[in-house]
């Protein structure tokens, strides 16, 4: 009996020292994490550009190795994105060529983000996929010149689940972008290269397209109404066909008066006047003339 007994205080007394080393380990990794957090944050307040991209990549780090921080990292890396960039009010649009005025502000050709602020977006593109309680807010955010081509990650580049309402991403290098469930109302997408780009469901209301490369985009139930899409390049019949689109979308002159787009603006006509404006109606099938003049009958 006696050595039962002792045998039992020593299993308890070694599960209990187990418990409090495991309890210990755990206080000890939650602190270390906590003073990298800090510490990243402080070298992004840095004046220093190296200094900065050494907060994002240990945010980055911190982000893969802690899903309980992934929140506050995410809102960490956007606040940085937000504040840094932060369009004003009286943000000039970019004027395509036939339209040149010497009072607007021209972003050019090759323009690139400063790299701390690149590299912010480029984590957020390729952040885990986790349950997040809000849309990350990038509203406003100047981000011109962005690059995310899809051929340069190990997985397509996601900027879901977004709020990009009044974001500056004029000739920005967005192929192959995942944008399903963001908003981006009223963005500046002018020049923008938006191929094989993810914009199914995407909210687009008023947004600038002026010139931007829409091949092979994916526009079902995308909202395109009031959406400047003049000189689009790339941009069928066939995409505008799942889309949402009424009088007030500016079209390429190209496709205004394709038989199919004629016929997708009275379809959604129709079901806005009977379901309203915050759904979008069913695909448009091809009208038989569209088929005659595309076959070249």
């Amino acid at each position: 009996m006696r050595q039962t007994v002792l045998a039992a205080f020593a299993g308890i007394s070694v599960l209990a020292g187990l418990v409090y080393t495991a309890r210990s380990y755990a206080l000890s990794r939650r602190g270390q994490v906590t003073e990298r957090f800090r510490a990243a944050i402080e070298q992004l307040a840095s004046g220093k550009l190296e200094v900065r991209l050494g907060g994002v990549y240990s945010l980055e780090h911190l982000l893969t190795e802690s899903p309980q921080e992934h929140t506050a990292i995410v809102n960490v890396l956007a606040g940085f994105i937000h504040n840094t960039t932060h369009r004003g009010p009286s943000s000039d649009p970019l004027a395509l060529p036939h339209e040149r005025n010497p009072s607007h502000r021209e972003v050019a050709w090759g323009i690139e983000l400063p790299a701390d602020l690149q590299a912010a977006v480029n984590v957020l593109a390729r952040r885990p996929d986790r349950h997040e309680p809000r849309r990350v807010d990038l509203r406003r955010a100047g981000l011109a010149g962005l690059s995310l081509r899809h051929f340069e990650f190990d997985s397509p580049p996601s900027l879901s689940w977004m709020f990009l309402t009044s974001a500056d991403l004029r000739r920005a290098d967005l192929r192959g972008v995942d944008f399903r469930r963001s908003i981006l109302n009223y963005a500046d997408l002018c020049l923008a290269w938006l191929g094989e780009a993810r914009l199914d469901g995407v909210e687009l209301f008023a947004a600038d397209l002026r010139g931007a490369h829409m091949n092979e985009a994916i526009l079902v139930q995308t909202n395109l109404r009031a959406a400047d899409l003049r000189e689009c390049e790339g941009l069928t019949a066939h995409q505008l066909s799942v889309a949402a689109i009424d009088m007030t979308t500016r079209l390429p002159d190209v496709l205004q008066d394709d038989p199919w787009v004629v016929a997708r603006l009275e379809d959604c006509g129709t079901w806005d006047r009977q379901h309203g404006a915050t759904t979008c109606a069913p695909p448009t099938p091809q009208p038989p003339q569209a088929r005659r003049i595309s076959a070249g009958l």
